[in-house]
């Protein structure tokens, strides 16, 4: 059995770019705010006070969208410090487990444990057998499945990178896969 884990200098990249997708996100979500909410006041017989009362929405809309940044932050990078890849004889397993991790607030546990529970997207199990394929999209590995019982989705397990000996990985995969 073969344990793969994120170095710690490559910490930073992975969560670098896993933020800067969370970012264009919410950046596209703040941007589009203010064109739904001119047409409003251009409306005939629109109080003066409604322009005030959308820029206050809109700083709202912005500080709510802010702690989702830094939320999703946090959680990225403590799931890179945990994430490991395991390769047995049969299978691959991904797993992140933040259950006895003590940076976690109340309310990154609780969205921890519901992630857990719901989607299994922090422990997955895939038998050699049930990989339907194996592709390199932006540099990571997704490995495609047939089937799985251990999680729901899209039966796509994804391996990043910056996985210690990530080229051993995907040479692994691919010799074992049938």
């Amino acid at each position: 059995m073969k344990t793969y884990k994120i170095d710690n200098s490559k910490i930073s990249e992975y969560t670098k770019r896993n933020d800067n997708r969370v970012f264009k996100i919410l950046a596209i979500i703040m941007l589009t705010m203010p064109f739904l909410m001119f047409p409003m006041t251009k409306q005939k017989d629109a109080p003066a006070e409604l322009i005030y009362i959308l820029l206050f929405s809109l700083l709202f809309t912005a500080l709510i969208v802010g702690l989702i940044y830094l939320n999703n932050k946090k959680l990225t990078r403590l799931t890179a410090e945990n994430l490991q890849i395991i390769i047995d004889d049969n299978s691959i397993t991904r797993v992140i487990d933040l259950t006895n991790e003590p940076r976690l607030n109340f309310l990154h546990k609780m969205a921890y444990e519901r992630a857990k529970n719901i989607s299994g997207g922090y422990y997955a199990k895939v038998d050699f057998d049930n990989i339907k394929s194996i592709e390199k999209k932006n540099g990571d590995l997704w490995v495609k499945m047939t089937n799985s019982n251990t999680f729901n989705g899209k039966n796509i397990v994804l391996i990043p990178r910056e996985l210690t000996n990530f080229d051993d990985i995907e040479q692994e995969l691919n010799n074992r896969r049938k």
